[in-house]
């Protein structure tokens, strides 16, 4: 039995050393590496690979074993394999352990798509769902603010890879992360493509069910540089229900049908204000915007969510709404929305 406990974080960096033969990437990347723990005799790994190849197996063994049990304090090493044939090991435009990437647009700002994206990540993690958000808002980052981190962020690095911060049981990255609350970004279009793709590959995302992408708005550099990066699964476009707005989220889906990124729904933001004391709800911002852009374009209407004061309170809280409220209104609306995004998912894996 070892004398003090093994230090999780050595043990992980060994791991991220261990070379999948075929892949050439290591399998904390490849996010086969499903469990670390400690037990009565030293430490337990468990291994995750598509299937039984007894071939492979050993030889990630024989590296986890010769990298691991050199560290101080780790004594007996015990390696198990589990089988996942739903596990995705093709080295294509596909991150490493993360099954389904969704954009979140919208043609222009202002509409709440950062707000709508952190709340649909929480009704997603309270299904009992895996998910990261990936704030690609370079000229706006404000997710890290809707989670309670302001500012510039020290991020865990080990090796070429960053760890992302984790709040409320949610992952997340953002470009607020890295520069002073009050420092603009000035960066040409080839700066951001290579920041885009290292925030996707270069982050150590582990396994998770989904990767929420927050755009800025528009159709610009970041957008291209991502469709071309990564195989997106598919995009949400937000409005608000006024024609200006339905205009402009009418070029970003544009913008996703020219690059060959299924749409799977319109989600209308800010759809009538609920008030807190009777309940009665005033079409503030028009009505129907969505589901006339929906219609459109052929492509479903997720859902409306409607404004109601604890949206505007959950963001100076630095925590999502749906994660403050246990029902309501804008509990049912993410619901529905979250049942309406799954079904468009399955149909288009069909």
């Amino acid at each position: 039995m070892s004398q003090s406990k093994p230090d999780l974080s050595n043990i992980q960096r060994q791991l991220m050393q261990v070379k999948h033969p075929e892949l050439k990437k290591d399998i904390v990347t490849l996010g086969m590496v499903s469990k670390v723990e400690p037990n009565e005799e030293g430490i337990e790994i468990t291994v995750q690979t598509p299937n039984a190849d007894r071939r492979l197996q050993i030889g990630l063994e024989a590296q986890i074993r010769q990298l691991v049990s050199k560290l101080e304090s780790v004594g007996k090493v015990k390696i198990k394999f589990e089988v996942n044939q739903s596990m995705k090991m093709e080295d294509g435009n596909r991150i490493p352990g993360v099954k389904k990437v969704i954009a979140i647009g919208s043609g222009k700002g202002g509409v709440g798509k950062s707000t709508v994206t952190a709340n649909i990540a929480a009704t997603l993690l309270k299904s009992g769902k895996k998910v990261g958000i990936l704030d690609a808002d370079i000229y706006g980052p404000s997710l890290g603010k809707m989670f309670g981190v302001s500012g510039r962020v020290a991020l865990k690095s080990e090796e070429d890879k960053i760890y992302p911060l984790e709040k409320h049981g949610i992952k997340l990255i953002s470009f607020s992360f890295l520069v002073a609350e009050d420092q603009p970004v000035v960066w040409r279009g080839p700066m951001l493509g290579k920041a885009i793709e290292q925030f996707l590959y270069d982050v150590v995302w582990g396994e998770l069910d989904y990767l929420l992408i927050d755009l800025p708005p528009g159709t610009g550099d970041v957008q291209l540089s991502l469709a071309q990066l990564v195989d997106l699964d598919g995009a949400v476009i937000v409005t608000t229900p006024q024609e200006v707005a339905v205009l402009d989220a009418g070029r970003a889906a544009g913008m996703f049908k020219q690059v060959k990124v299924p749409i799977l729904g319109i989600i209308e933001n800010m759809s009538g204000f609920a008030c807190p004391k009777c309940g009665h709800v005033t079409d503030v911002f028009s009505k129907g915007g969505g589901s006339k852009l929906a219609t459109s374009l052929g492509v479903p209407e997720l859902g409306q969510v409607p404004l109601v004061e604890t949206i505007m309170k959950s963001g100076e809280m630095g925590k999502p709404a749906v994660i403050a409220e246990e029902k309501g209104a804008l509990i049912d609306s993410y619901a529905k929305i979250i049942s309406n995004l799954e079904a468009q998912l399955a149909l288009w894996e069909d």
